[in-house]
């Protein structure tokens, strides 16, 4: 059972400070998360003594809270287990076994031949370091279904290449970060369309229950009071609209393709990562730890294996078909009209392909299941090598997805460390101490001040996601009580989610691209750093000049 929440004030955000904090000072993620989680137990203890099991004669004086705080350690397994990775059936569905599944199925490949297939093919059409650059930022547009699954995909398929042209590890990690998240976030029939179909839903719904719903928008919202639930088939155009103002992803992305067409420079640590690969044939440093194990590195393809990318492009197909089919092919009753199923392509066995009912924007739009995809995936890579002789023996196919199983159990590590601090900074209120901020704020400069704001508990909890979940159902209804121009606000808040998830250490996407691009991971955060803030403020600018130049009723798309 989940911790009640709690209004914890500037404690709130001490465990990210100290998580963030460390990481940069000892070089260890690992190190920084474990310390910003341990002491969210003794800030919930000494505030909430009675809780943690302080007799109550001892509740309300100074022994009591430091009872309390002493007696807070004991939660600490509550957070870990509460913590979104563990207690959602999605993260474990979709990110743990995800991980795992593409784990092994990147040791089947490794050992089939197929990364060296896809290597040769790709060392084939690219002739020096500047066209490894640029296949990586094309791989990470191309393959943006999802940020984990390019995430995971990208960097491992990549790698041979930039390695052979002596393009740093961290400088992969940057293509696979900036290129193909926010391409995700983009594209509507990705993941985060129907994620943030929802989010909206829920600032809507919470402007309903305020009494700050506009009556013209009352069309969004069904039921009242508590009873309320978004229209999300409604809310497809406000999403839309979100998208124009998503300047923070546009600006990463032409940024990122600047960096992979040589137009914009290796600036700061990129540079001294850049000068080292090319001089000394060094992709990562020698003081540096990447994140793949080096039995995962140094591990060969069989001597039975035929190198060829059909091997690689086989198993990807799959997991994208499978990926692509899960978000339209719902189980869901069919509605019959005149006797005949309304809204259904065809049915088979009690599933239905659903194409969009009457209306433009409402689209049956489900998520992508990336546990399902990736395990299909890594099935029909095992039955493939197999029965092309690529890997020899049931025993050495086992034996790579052990070894891929073991390459990726670090990131794995640092995923549910990241997602338990997520789980505490909430626990002890960081939504709350962000809202004070807007008490009195003009309506010209509320984007901007949204968007730094959501940029900031991004930051600190490291996810993007959660922080939607915070800030949607903040922004947009002080967005109708100020008068700010809502599609703005929402691109704000769009943009600072991912700027901060872009920046922050215990990210857990940029995790995965430090881990698949087998980049040390601080290395990876500091390089990226610069680029990230660069677009960050071009985005903020955009943010505060259309405040005062956008009125409060523009949209791009009518709603």
């Amino acid at each position: 059972m989940a911790l009640e929440s709690i209004d914890a004030g500037i404690w709130s955000i001490v465990p990210a400070l100290l998580a963030i904090t460390l990481a940069w000072t000892t070089r260890d993620a690992i190190i920084g998360l474990f310390v910003g989680i341990a002491s969210t137990g003794p800030i919930y203890g000494a505030i909430k003594p009675a809780t943690v099991g302080v007799p109550k004669e001892f509740v309300g004086s100074i022994s009591g809270q430091a009872l309390g705080a002493l007696f807070g350690l004991k939660v600490i397994p509550t957070l870990v287990a509460t913590a979104p990775l563990f207690s959602s059936a999605w993260y474990v569905e979709n990110v743990l076994i995800a991980i795992f599944a593409i784990g092994g199925m990147i040791g089947l490949m490794i050992r089939s031949g197929a990364i060296q297939g896809v290597l040769e093919s790709l060392a084939s059409w690219a002739d020096s370091s500047e066209d490894a650059e640029k296949a990586a930022f094309l791989a990470g547009i191309a393959i943006h279904i999802d940020d984990y699954f390019n995430c995971l995909v990208v960097g491992s398929m990549l790698r041979p290449l930039t390695d052979r042209f002596d393009v740093s590890r961290a400088k992969l990690a940057y293509y696979v970060d900036s290129a193909g998240s926010p391409a995700a976030r983009l594209a509507f029939y990705s993941t985060w369309g129907a994620a943030l179909i929802g989010f909206i839903g829920a600032g809507l719904t919470e402007a309903q229950k305020q009494g700050n719903l506009p009556s013209d928008m009352s069309q969004f919202v069904t039921g009242t009071g508590e009873s309320a639930s978004a229209a999300t088939a409604q809310v497809w155009p406000l999403f839309f609209n979100s998208l124009f103002f998503g300047f923070y992803s546009w600006v990463a992305l032409i940024i990122a393709a600047g960096v992979a067409w040589q137009v914009v420079p290796n600036i700061f640590g990129m540079g001294d990562e850049e000068r080292r690969a090319r001089k000394e044939g060094k992709v990562v440093g020698d003081d540096h730890d990447p994140m793949i194990s080096k039995e995962m590195d140094e591990y060969e393809m069989a001597e039975t294996a035929t190198p060829d990318w059909r091997n690689f492009a086989i198993p990807i197909a799959t997991m994208v078909a499978v990926g692509l089919g899960a978000m339209f092919w719902r189980s869901s009753p069919v509605v019959h009209v005149a006797g005949k199923p309304e809204n259904v392509l065809f049915s088979l066995g009690g599933y239905q392909l659903m194409v969009p009912p009457a209306g433009p924007w409402a689209f049956n739009i489900g998520g992508v299941k990336l546990g399902l995809a990736a395990t299909t995936a890594l099935v029909v890579a095992f039955v493939l090598y197999r029965v092309k002789g690529d890997i020899p023996s049931n025993d050495d196919a086992t034996d790579a997805m052990l070894r891929g199983f073991k390459g990726i159990f670090l990131a794995a590590l640092i995923l549910m460390l990241a997602s338990t601090i997520q789980n505490s900074v909430t626990t002890l209120g960081i939504a709350n101490f962000v809202t004070d901020w807007f008490s009195g704020v003009p309506a010209a400069v509320v984007p901007f001040i949204i968007f730094a704001a959501t940029a900031g508990i991004s930051f600190s909890d490291g996810s993007s996601w959660s922080t939607y979940g915070i800030m949607f159902p903040i922004a947009i209804p002080v967005a109708f009580t100020t008068g700010a121009n809502l599609p703005l606000v929402m691109g704000a808040v769009f943009s600072g989610g991912i700027f901060g998830d872009h920046s922050s250490p215990i990210s857990d996407t940029t995790v995965l691209a430090s881990s698949t691009s087998g980049s040390d991971h601080l290395v990876h955060v500091k390089t990226q750093i610069p680029y990230a803030v660069a677009a960050a403020s071009i985005a903020g600018a955009l943010f505060l000049l259309l405040g005062f130049v956008l009125p409060e009723g523009f949209v791009v798309i009518p709603y």
